[in-house]
């Protein structure tokens, strides 16, 4: 992976590293994979690294996203399946086993200040909540009983909205939860997530003088 693209993609952080870390542990063997907002196709290499025959299927709302995919996953392209689209849209009449959803999940404010999204689709609701809420609401729909459904919440949006859109249609298996620094670049910006955080949008704390923010990784099953 030392020569993986990222143009135009997300570029990983804290949050992919740890959606990659669970997703490792509910990898099994002729596993069907769908890496939703799959982005540069980072996750679903890693997963592949296990070498347990899985099949892929991964889409993104960006074309570039997807294309760039393609051309970092060309050594896995026979077990993988590409797609443009928004959200499940592409995948009418799929079931999968696995389902990693890395689609963006943050306050539409702190999106247009941050430097993650550039170029990038982004959630349009000031909680952060609606894009989750669309996968969340369709993700039955592509399981089966023995599905896992895995998905960050990110503490720059509206926690406890997203915790309510997941226990309303899935079963929630288990939560980790990861802290990590407010990047530097975005400290000039805090008077404007002081006020998000005043209004209960988003949530971050101050420790040993460092702003900490965090990202809950759910697990989850079909009801």
């Amino acid at each position: 992976l030392i020569n993986f693209n990222f143009k135009n993609t997300f570029y990983p952080t804290y949050t992919t590293q740890s959606l990659i870390q669970n997703s490792i542990q509910y990898v099994k063997k002729n596993q069907r994979t769908l890496d939703l907002g799959c982005g540069s196709g980072i996750i679903s290499a890693c997963i592949h690294e296990k070498k347990l025959n899985q099949k892929f299927y991964l889409s993104d709302l960006s074309k570039k996203s997807v294309e760039v995919a393609k051309n970092n996953l060309f050594f896995m392209k026979k077990n993988c399946e590409f797609k443009n689209g928004d959200s499940f849209k592409p995948w009418k009449n799929y079931q999968f086993d696995l389902i990693i959803n890395d689609i963006s999940g943050v306050s539409s404010t702190v999106s247009k200040i941050s430097p993650w999204f550039k170029n990038i689709p982004i959630d349009k609701s000031v909680n952060g909540t609606s894009l989750l809420k669309k996968v969340t609401n369709d993700a039955g729909k592509y399981m089966n009983n023995k599905s896992v459904f895995i998905t960050p919440i990110i503490s720059l949006s509206k926690v406890q909205d997203s915790l309510k859109i997941i226990k309303k249609k899935l079963n929630i298996i288990k939560i980790e939860k990861i802290e990590w620094p407010l990047p530097k670049n975005m400290i000039k910006n805090l008077p404007i997530l002081e006020k998000l955080k005043k209004r209960k949008i988003i949530d971050y704390y101050s420790k040993f003088g460092i702003i900490i923010c965090y990202t809950l990784i759910i697990i989850a099953k079909k009801k």
